[in-house]
């Protein structure tokens, strides 16, 4: 299993003349690495979607594009976010670290009237 503690993502446009089958890419970095340790790609609705691999020091995970926004929210607001993959079954995921059961997040005007 693998940290994540850094990510860079790209969108990609283009018709469909353009042949494009990947929308977006997410690299996904951890504090010792100036390289990705995990890329997540995310495939047009439709289009074949290879399955995961890894490759030297990098796991490669793929998703359909309408999994795009859970995963950039999963990155965005959830701390600490790990990756693992296994070679065998060519199963990968990224989840959070444990968080308590409820999490109240309160807007920085509401929080200033609680005592």
């Amino acid at each position: 299993m693998g940290l994540i503690t850094k990510y860079a993502a790209s969108l990609y446009a283009g018709g469909s003349e353009s042949n494009l089958q990947c929308h977006a890419i997410i690299n996904c970095y951890n504090d010792t690495q100036t390289t990705p340790v995990m890329t997540a790609y995310f495939y047009h609705e439709g289009y074949f979607i290879p399955p995961n691999s890894r490759h030297v020091d990098r796991v490669h995970l793929r998703y359909p594009i309408s999994e795009y926004d859970h995963f950039i929210d999963l990155l965005r607001n959830e701390m600490p976010v790990y990756f693992n993959y296994n070679e065998h079954t060519k199963v990968g995921y990224i989840r959070s670290g444990q968080e308590p059961v409820f999490e109240l997040e309160l807007e920085p005007a509401h929080s200033e009237n609680i005592i």
